[in-house]
């Protein structure tokens, strides 16, 4: 199928209101609060904007793997090898801005390691830092979507096995799971992990404010997979003229939307860590405008420097 201009205007919607929320957190605006159900789906613009992106992801990988005859280990190992590889070019980027942090904002070196040395090495290295129950880690709070992503790619072969077989019944199904794992984790954190006195104690303050310790409902699979089964569901059942119908807009148009499109990974894995020059550059006396023109233009010049980088891996030779 033709590339979908569609699917690029939602996914720049979704990458707009995750910048939005971000930045409105950061400047104490009313954009950047929580809403919804407290311990349950409690978000800010930002978490809507990665519900769009997991139901896009399913609707992608609906639309692209589905057709496909590809075994297990190859369809993922492709999926490691399109996710990782800028994910980690953005690690020292991210670690540079943690750095930089502490020095401008707090007048210190930071400790590089502050989980110790193997924990934030791992964690940073396989994008899996919520289950050690830290979140996005010390660098970059949303690399929780890196663990969550690859794990829902990895249940995607039998998501999509049953949906293309019961799909209505089967999209039920995902439905009941995830908010019946939304409910218990909003409750009682993460299934079989023990907890101390002390643990219990600040997830009872946590679920006052609206989500336990680790925030288990942003990057718990089972929370999560009912958007992304979503998705493959809209695959299976739209015809796929839904996809193109923006495809005719004029090349004026469509240029600048799908490269915004493209960027819109590399803005996500790298924008948080960056968003103190806000406070910096308003400490120093910049208005407000004048600062959040500064960081997303910088943010931008970044995200496109890691992309081309991130093109130019051969990653075809990595599957002979």
């Amino acid at each position: 199928m033709a590339r979908s201009i569609l699917l690029d205007v939602l996914r720049i919607v979704a990458i707009g209101l995750v910048f939005v929320a971000h930045f409105g957190q950061v400047l104490g605006h009313w954009s950047g609060d929580f809403f919804g159900l407290k311990n349950f789906y409690y978000v800010s613009l930002g978490g809507v904007g990665v519900t769009m992106f997991l139901v896009l992801s399913g609707i992608l990988a609906g639309l692209t793997d589905l057709p496909k005859q590809t075994p297990y280990g190859t369809y993922l190992w492709k999926k490691v090898l399109r996710i990782y590889p800028l994910y980690w070019l953005s690690i020292p980027v991210v670690v540079v801005a943690f750095v930089l942090e502490g020095l401008l904002l707090e007048g210190e070196w930071r400790y590089p390691f502050p989980n110790g040395l193997s924990t934030d090495f791992v964690g940073s290295f396989t994008g899996f830092y919520a289950w050690f129950g830290l979140w996005g880690g010390p660098y970059n709070p949303p690399s929780w979507f890196i663990a969550l992503i690859i794990t829902l790619y990895a249940m995607f072969p039998l998501i999509a096995f049953l949906l293309r077989r019961w799909p209505n019944q089967t999209l039920f199904g995902l439905l009941l799971v995830s908010l019946i794992s939304r409910w218990y984790v909003g409750r009682y954190g993460v299934p079989f992990v023990p907890n101390d006195w002390w643990d219990g104690v600040e997830e009872w303050a946590y679920r006052l404010y609206g989500f336990m310790p680790g925030r288990p409902g942003d990057w718990f699979p089972l929370c999560r997979v009912f958007e992304f089964g979503f998705g493959i569901w809209l695959a299976l059942k739209l015809k796929p003229t839904c996809w193109l119908l923006l495809n005719g807009l004029p090349n004026l148009l469509k240029k600048p939307i799908t490269r915004l499109s493209d960027l819109s990974f590399a803005l996500f894995l790298i924008h948080v860590p960056w968003l103190f020059l806000l406070s910096w550059f308003m400490d120093l006396g910049m208005n407000v405008a004048g600062s959040v023109v500064i960081v997303l233009l910088f943010n931008s010049i970044l995200a496109n420097y890691l992309q081309r980088i991130d093109q130019k891996i051969p990653r075809k030779r990595w599957f002979l």
